[in-house]
């Protein structure tokens, strides 16, 4: 990876964690951490399916936040957890799609791909947050 800030911290077994920052500027290097932490931690997930809204939440935060922005991947038994936060407390705007390339797809395509997309306030900017839950959790999580 060329120059984003990355650690991984393993807990009780049950959770890891992932943290990339701004100072990574590849999409693609983002990609690929993320890719390498699920594959060990969370094989039960959709990998596609996070690694696209990786690239949606991120490529927005790039974009529109114009600022720093920070991504943490929570890998649990049964659940995966995407947050990611941007320095502009602006909430998205979600834009019908266009097929001229300007865009206005991201966030509904990250919603399609999740279980869950919501966006949480917090000081000084905004957190994306997508959450996957294990196939054999219920909707009520029992």
């Amino acid at each position: 990876m060329s120059s984003g800030r990355i650690a991984t911290a393993t807990g009780d077994g049950e959770r890891e964690v992932l943290l990339l920052d701004s100072n990574c500027e590849d999409i693609g290097d983002v990609r690929r951490a993320v890719e390498n932490h699920l594959v060990r931690s969370s094989s039960w997930v959709d990998l596609a399916g996070v690694l696209l809204v990786v690239s949606e939440l991120v490529t927005n935060a790039q974009r529109h936040a114009r600022g720093r922005w920070s991504l943490r991947v929570q890998a649990e038994r049964h659940r995966v957890r995407v947050d990611v936060t941007d320095s502009d407390p602006t909430p998205p705007r979600w834009r019908q799609g266009r097929l001229d390339g300007s865009g206005g797809w991201g966030l509904r395509i990250a919603e399609q791909c999740a279980d869950s997309l919501e966006v949480v306030a917090v000081a000084g900017g905004k957190t994306m947050r997508a959450q996957w839950l294990h196939p054999a959790m219920s909707v009520s999580g029992t």
